[in-house]
């Protein structure tokens, strides 16, 4: 079993509008650069900045222009569900890198995400935003409702994470280039010239009191391997939010095998995951989904053993 350590919770300068909370309650994604922690949260139209160590509170960097409604199922329709946050390397494109956010696609609101390039001083830009309509329908058209919470960068190949739930039990990767991706999300036509050449792979994460589990998000380590997390929710639907009968860590190695999947001590929805790899122990960072605006998310620390996997 992992035990969580609490280092943070998610607490704002300024909220993102006068009426709402001075947090960040539902976190979904996480990206550690330095000492900085990037967060999205699927309710909101903003990327949250923290620092990783103290107490001081975040600010809030926005993607979207305009306000998401206050009122919650109103919110829910219109917000763009930003279930995905991950680190573009450094390339000729982004020479200093940048952060990709994306909508999960569950519905046509969230087909869209964002690109965020650092500068050469590690400073973030605009976000340019990419337009995901494309690329999801074609996903549609081979894996049925899609409800997409992580990816990862390998090499020169991006790698989404399918969800699934009580009655679409699919979780899948599903590995295509960053090239395709580009094109199919940063070109102006409305078709491609090129249909999209994935590898889809289906996973069995288990079950928590026969609620299976279902990934959340993704991170990967210098060789390869790839760490994500995985919640058992409650719900049939990948619109509609259920009760969390808990989470686990689990180990996808180079060869893109199940290693291992490991229980998490705290009934908690661990949304965003974050490794470093240091002197071959894996220190990790969790974000976590209260499913109640009211409650900030909470940042926790832990370590897994057993690398090299």
């Amino acid at each position: 079993m992992i035990l969580l350590s609490p280092i943070k919770t998610l607490t704002l300068s300024l909220p993102s509008h006068k009426d709402r909370h001075p947090h960040l309650s539902a976190a979904s994604g996480l990206v550690q650069v330095g000492n900085w922690l990037y967060v999205v949260a699927d309710d909101e139209n903003h990327l949250g900045l923290f620092a990783r160590d103290g107490d001081g509170h975040g600010e809030l960097i926005p993607l979207f222009s305009g306000d998401l409604p206050l009122e919650l199922e109103e919110r829910k329709t219109a917000k763009p569900d930003l279930e995905v946050l991950t680190l573009i390397p450094a390339s000729k494109k982004y020479p200093n890198g940048a952060l990709l956010a994306l909508g999960s696609g569950s519905k046509e609101a969230r087909h869209k995400g964002a690109i965020i390039s650092f500068n050469d001083q590690g400073e973030l830009g605009d976000a340019e935003i990419i337009d995901l309509a494309l690329l999801y329908h074609e996903l549609k058209e081979e894996i049925g409702k899609i409800n997409i919470e992580g990816a990862v960068i390998i090499d020169k190949d991006i790698i989404l994470f399918q969800r699934g739930n009580k009655k679409n039990k699919l979780n899948a990767t599903i590995r295509f280039s960053l090239k395709q991706f580009y094109q199919y999300t940063l070109t102006k036509d409305k078709k491609s010239k090129h249909k999209l050449d994935a590898i889809i792979r289906p996973y069995d994460l288990g079950e928590i009191a026969g609620v299976p589990l279902c990934f959340t998000d993704a991170t990967t380590l210098p060789d390869g391997t790839i760490i994500f997390t995985a919640a058992a929710e409650n719900t049939s639907d990948a619109y509609l939010d259920g009760q969390c009968m808990g989470s686990i860590i689990g180990v996808i190695n180079s060869q893109s095998d199940l290693h291992s999947t490991i229980a998490i001590d705290k009934i908690i929805k661990a949304e965003g995951v974050e490794a470093q790899l240091v002197n071959n122990k894996i220190h990790l960072l969790l974000v976590t989904d209260a499913d109640d605006a009211t409650l900030p998310a909470q940042v926790y620390a832990a370590e897994l053993s057993g690398y090299p996997f």
